[in-house]
């Protein structure tokens, strides 16, 4: 792998979003309203229902977390699938540019997009409702790294199934990260879930990152059961996805899909 090929992948994606109104709107947009949404609903929900001025918190934390997973795993799907649209794939692979550097540059594209949108939204929650995630962010950081690396893993999947069926599956890159909120527990605890459903639930790294989260905003302090379980289903679906993607990467190529890409 060399430095300066992913540095050119990273250098392609920040001119282009630079001067893409699109991608402005993706890391800066989305992210502000998500905050701005919740935190009016956490408003007109604690208003008369006895409810604890702690809901606002978990709701406005349980929000920032999503958003930085949902733009994380999009932006991954979304940064190839970009290179489709213009047709630069096969520009991109007659070079000696290998697949790992190209993963790279859009990995480290894909984290300088959502530091950028997380700060935008932690800066707003703050602004509005006094909800500073400094104080909370060295127990966050743990259940951050586990969302991180499972959107990662989605992404990559997510990718690999684009590679292989083109843009006629390119819907997942927006719309997969939705099939898992309701098992993943965002807003309400997975005790809440059907019987049947909580089984599902636990299976999901997500659900364990924000159990974590509300147990420490609820004063319980770190939890490291929900960390562990959720770092070790981490290392399955991540291991899972680069198989995936390998094996089908390989697929794709054998067949020659890469220079067939719409």
């Amino acid at each position: 792998m060399k430095l300066h090929r992913v540095n050119a992948v990273i250098a392609r994606h920040v001119y282009e979003s630079r001067r893409n109104f699109d991608r402005v709107v993706d890391t800066l947009w989305w992210p502000v309203l998500d905050i701005v949404m919740w935190g009016f609903f956490s408003i007109y929900l604690t208003h008369g229902k006895g409810l604890q001025p702690s809901f606002i918190s978990m709701m406005l934390g349980a929000a920032i977390l999503w958003t930085m997973f949902y733009s994380f795993q999009r932006d991954m799907a979304v940064a190839f699938i970009d290179d489709l649209w213009c047709r630069n794939l096969i520009n991109l692979f007659s070079t000696p540019l290998m697949l790992s550097e190209y993963m790279t540059g859009i990995i480290v594209v894909c984290i300088l997009k959502v530091t950028i949108g997380l700060t935008a939204a932690s800066a707003i929650a703050w602004a509005a409702w006094s909800f500073n995630v400094l104080p909370w962010l060295p127990k966050f950081v743990p259940y951050i790294a586990n969302l991180l690396i499972f959107s990662l893993a989605v992404g990559i999947a997510i990718t690999g199934m684009v590679f292989r069926y083109s843009t006629k599956v390119q819907a997942l890159a927006w719309g997969f990260a939705g099939l898992l909120m309701p098992v993943s527990c965002i807003f309400y605890p997975v005790s809440s879930l059907p019987n049947w459903l909580q089984d599902i639930a636990w299976m999901m790294p997500m659900a364990h990152s924000f159990e974590g989260m509300r147990q420490v905003l609820a004063g319980k302090g770190f939890s490291p059961l929900h960390f562990w379980w959720g770092a070790g289903l981490n290392a399955v679906y991540f291991t899972a996805s680069i198989l995936f993607f390998g094996w089908i990467f390989e697929k794709a190529r054998s067949r020659g899909l890469l220079v067939k890409q719409e």
